[in-house]
C-alpha cells in the first residue's frame, strides 16, 4: 500500500503542476480583463488576491507531494492535518466541480470539454489520494491494505 501511495504522491504531485501551469491561461480564457474591469478597484484587487492565494496553495500542494511525501505519510499529528485539509480542499472543488459553477458562458469547444473532464479526473484523484493518505496516517490501512 505504501508504494501506491508514494506512485499516487508523484502523480498527483506532477498533476498540480501541470494545474499551476495551465491556471496561467485562465484569465484569458475566461476574459477576466473585461469581465473585471467593470468592478472597483478594490474589488479588481480582492479578485486577484484571491486568485494568487488559491494559485499559491496549489504550488504548495504540489511541493508537499513531490517533495515531502515521506512526512505526509508519516503517521504524525501534523501529517494527519494537511492531509485532512488537503482532502477538505479538494472535495469542496470537486463538489463545486459537480454543483457550485454555473458555465454556461465558457463556450462548448471541444478543448474545453476536454479541460472539464481533465480537471474533473484531477479533482477524484486528489480526493482519492488525500483519501488514502488520511486513511493511512490513521492507521485505517496499512501495509497489507485494509484493516
Amino acid at each position: 500500500m505504501r508504494e501506491l501511495l508514494e506512485i499516487g504522491l508523484l502523480i498527483g504531485g506532477y498533476s498540480l503542476v501541470a494545474l499551476c501551469i495551465g491556471s496561467f491561461w485562465i484569465p484569458k480564457a475566461l476574459g477576466w480583463r473585461e469581465k473585471l474591469a467593470g468592478l472597483s478597484p478594490l474589488m479588481r484587487e480582492l479578485w486577484w488576491t484571491y486568485s494568487i492565494y488559491v494559485w499559491s496553495s496549489h504550488v504548495f500542494f504540489a511541493v508537499l507531494a513531490l517533495g515531502f511525501g515521506d512526512w505526509l505519510m508519516g503517521g504524525t499529528g501534523s501529517a494527519k492535518a494537511m492531509c485532512t485539509f488537503i482532502l477538505l480542499w479538494w472535495s469542496v472543488r470537486l463538489y463545486l466541480q459537480f454543483f457550485g459553477f454555473d458555465l454556461s458562458e465558457v463556450e462548448g469547444t471541444m478543448s474545453n470539454k476536454v479541460g472539464k473532464h481533465l480537471l474533473t479526473l484531477l479533482f477524484v484523484g486528489l480526493v482519492v489520494l488525500f483519501a488514502g493518505l488520511l486513511c493511512w496516517n490513521t492507521g485505517l490501512i496499512g501495509a497489507g491494505g485494509l484493516r
